[in-house]
């Protein structure tokens, strides 16, 4: 089951300028710019909110480059040490991937996958309930007195009144946008699940074995 809320290890992304004050006017002008002067990438979201499979396959593979980068096998080259960038954003950036494009697709999937869970957990649960029901009035047929029907009567009408609760909740649509989203997403399932479960349990790199020349 996708873990919506644990999929990304979000940091604060941070960028340190350059320059002294005393320097002079000329020297100014001819330095470098800053990391703060640096132009952002500039994407305008489709009005109707959903996504490309097109999207979907780069976000994949953005997520491909941070498994790696866990794994050791392919690290991202690094910025400034104290700076501190989310992996997902550095390895965006190493595939030369529209920074603020990847984090609007990112906020879709998050979005879709949520509603996806719910859905899920909705239906999960409602299942569980009429089951417990069926079987609370089945008991309540065969209770020997009046004491043991009232009691089982009442359990009945506490679990029937959280099952109406649930269905309400599972009739609440969402929006086009998202039930879009959810359906365009629904093929890379696999490959969405796998890239959680590496991204949490990312892979150790087995300790070198010592050289026989040095032992």
């Amino acid at each position: 089951m996708w873990r919506v809320r644990e999929f990304f290890v979000v940091l604060a992304a941070a960028g340190v300028g350059c320059g002294s004050p005393d320097a002079p006017p000329a020297a100014s002008t001819t330095s470098a710019p800053s990391r703060a002067a640096e132009p952002r990438d500039v994407y305008r979201p489709p009005a109707d909110g959903r996504v490309t499979a097109a999207q979907v396959e780069m976000f994949l593979s953005v997520l491909d480059r941070v498994r790696l980068d866990q794994r050791g096998e392919r690290p991202t080259p690094s910025g400034d040490p104290l700076s501190s960038v989310p992996a997902d954003v550095a390895a965006a950036r190493a595939r030369r991937v529209n920074v603020e494009e990847f984090l609007w697709v990112k906020e879709r999937v998050l979005e879709a996958e949520a509603a996806t869970m719910t859905a899920r957990l909705n239906a999960s649960a409602l299942t569980m309930l009429e089951k417990t029901l069926a079987d609370l009035k089945t008991r309540r047929a065969d209770a020997a007195d009046e004491g043991s029907r009232k009691l089982l009567a009442e359990q009945a009408a506490q679990f029937e009144a959280e099952a109406e609760r649930v269905r309400r909740e599972s009739k609440v649509r969402e929006s086009d946008a998202v039930r879009s989203n959810m359906k365009t997403l629904e093929p890379y399932r696999s490959r969405l699940t796998a890239a959680q479960d590496a991204l949490e349990k990312p892979l150790l790199r087995e300790p070198e074995k010592k050289s026989t020349k040095d032992s």
